[in-house]
């Protein structure tokens, strides 16, 4: 500061001299012999002198003088007064230029972490205030010239923004393996619909398929109002969730069983559709909160209760029961024939059936276990009403996401239909891989996005990871039907051709790709593309496998464009 004072103010001694010598002759020694100097920018500021005071000191001599030709006296300089004593002993001597103070170093010792991460002085200037420490007492108690000069101050020494230059060291994340369960845990109401909805005829069946590909796309749903609401149970959506699961799962098989065999099968369809929606709705929510205890232990009765139905059709159980059917089959008769129960058509063909047919009582006692028990246990862990409301503009956001899934089960069912759906099997059992899947390699990606600096060098990470984990995911779905078919453990694999070997496992990897950008909110696109994949299904006019390398390749070039894959 004195330095550019000095600039604007020169001094005025030499000019004082040089006058002096030039009309008498006198040495400029004179001048140095009064032991005076200029003033400083600091005792100008500091208010001790002024510029007009110190003027006429040294200029008084000249008007005081006699004559023009009389030798000039130098004016002497006056001396600086000295700083009072409170200030000397408090603040003390001034420090050097960029230099810091030495109660401003306790200051920047306390700051180094910030300091280390701060971007400019204008940061360490919040710090600073936050940490209590205003303009005044900058100046008055730590010798600074304010807030902002102690910042830059601050700023300038060594470490400063270091950390930014510095990469991460954190660990990376690993598998998560905890969430391989949630495949078979998927599997169980629809393991237990199809054990029991089997022996029931056309019309349960058929409704148990509609209720099962109604309930793959209404737990995305699930899902959306899941984590709408993450920090608390959203207790009162996931009951109205339930209860249109059931609503439509019950519309749904009357309309199936009708349309697939005949209108003596609608009651059927009406229990099977309705059961299976809301024991597939009921994982979904279990499974969205995280309930994987309760949701195995509300599965494992209907589970076994459909493993004694599937036992009773076997050859020699049927022969025990024979003499059994036959007693049964004469006193249910006597009882309709004696009583007004059967007041109704609906009522008289499902309790003839069950009578004239033994074994559908078992399978009856099982739809309904599988439907008592896993609405119990959502009503049990949704106690807690939570803040979303079931409301239409609750639900319609996650309404997309349902149609999405709709599309993927019906192109699912069609490659049943064509396939079979043991061939099937291992995409099911594995959802939960998938999901781990997709999981790890998003969490791989935000690891990459904390140690990369280069946007170039994160996106080419993206664009391996997301094929690596697809390729790899499809690798196991095709080792796992070659090892069932090589061991035999499961007799239904042994005519599988090469062909709908290399299907299945292709279309495992257009499942994890489409839930690698649904994450991605590519919603719209997907649910075309699912729609047509069905459609060119059910119509059988491109080869399984050439359809399953044309989705794959459609969704992998989708997910290598998707410049947000690094999010």
């Amino acid at each position: 500061m004195s330095q550019s004072l000095r600039t604007i103010f020169p001094d005025p001694v030499p000019e004082i001299a040089q006058a002096t010598t030039d009309h008498t002759g006198t040495d400029q020694s004179n001048i140095n012999q009064t032991g005076a100097r200029p003033l400083t920018g600091f005792e100008i500021l500091s208010g001790r002198t002024t510029l007009h005071g110190w003027s006429q000191q040294m200029l008084s001599p000249l008007y005081d003088a006699p004559s023009h030709n009389a030798t000039l006296q130098a004016p002497s300089f006056p001396q600086p007064a000295a700083p009072p004593e409170s200030i000397t002993s408090e603040v003390g001597p001034m420090p050097a230029p960029g230099a810091l103070p030495d109660r401003l170093r306790e200051v920047d010792l306390k700051l180094a972490p910030e300091r280390e991460l701060a971007v400019d002085a204008l940061e360490i200037a919040s710090y600073l205030e936050a940490d209590g420490l205003s303009d005044e007492s900058l100046r008055g108690r730590y010798n600074a010239g304010g807030l902002f000069q102690a910042a830059e101050l601050l700023f300038a020494q060594r470490g400063s923004g270091r950390a930014l230059n510095r990469l991460p060291n954190a660990p990376i994340p690993a598998f998560p393996w905890h969430m391989l369960l949630r495949g078979p845990l998927y599997l169980l109401p629809g393991l237990a619909g199809l054990m029991i909805t089997g022996p029931l005829g056309q019309g349960a069946s058929a409704a148990f398929t509609f209720a099962a590909a109604f309930g793959w796309g209404w737990s995305m749903t699930i899902a959306g109002l899941r984590y709408s609401e993450p920090f608390a149970v959203p207790g009162r959506a996931m009951r109205a969730a339930l209860w249109l699961a059931g609503l439509m799962g019950t519309l749904g098989g009357a309309v199936t069983a009708f349309l697939m065999a005949g209108p003596d099968q609608v009651v059927l369809g009406v229990l099977s559709g309705g059961v299976v929606a809301l024991a597939t709705a009921s994982a979904g929510i279990l499974l969205a909160l995280g309930r994987i205890t309760l949701s195995a232990g509300a599965f494992a009765v209907p589970l076994l209760a459909a493993t004694v139905v599937q036992a009773s059709l076997l050859p020699v159980v049927e022969s025990i029961i024979i003499s059994g059917s036959e007693v049964a089959s004469s006193v249910a008769s006597f009882n309709m024939a004696s009583s007004d129960i059967a007041s109704s058509d609906v009522a008289r063909s499902v309790v003839g059936a069950a009578a004239t047919s033994p074994s559908l009582v078992l399978p009856l006692v099982a739809l309904a276990l599988l439907a008592v028990l896993p609405v119990l246990a959502v009503l049990s862990a949704t106690r807690a009403p939570g803040e979303l409301r079931t409301t239409w503009a609750v639900f319609k956001p996650h309404l997309r996401l349902a149609a999405y899934g709709w599309a993927m089960a019906l192109t699912f069912v069609a490659f049943s239909s064509r396939i079979g759906a043991w061939p099937l099997l291992p995409i099911i059992v594995s959802a939960g891989l998938l999901e781990a899947g997709v999981w790890h390699a998003q969490e791989r990606l935000q690891h990459a996005a904390r140690s990369l600096r280069d946007l170039a060098d994160l996106r080419w990470r993206g664009r391996v990871t997301v094929p690596v984990v697809a390729v790899l995911y499809s690798a196991v779905l095709a080792l796992a039907v070659l090892l069932i078919r090589v061991t035999g453990v499961l007799p239904q694999f042994s005519g599988i051709p090469p062909g709908v070997q290399v299907a299945v496992a292709l279309l495992g990897a257009a499942f994890l790709l489409s839930a690698w950008l649904a994450n991605q909110r590519q919603v719209a696109a997907l649910l075309g593309l699912w729609s047509v994949a069905a459609m060119l299904t059910f119509s059988a006019l491109i080869p399984l496998p050439l359809l399953s390398i044309s989705l794959v390749l459609i969704l992998l070039l989708s997910a290598l464009n998707d410049p947000r894959s690094y999010r």
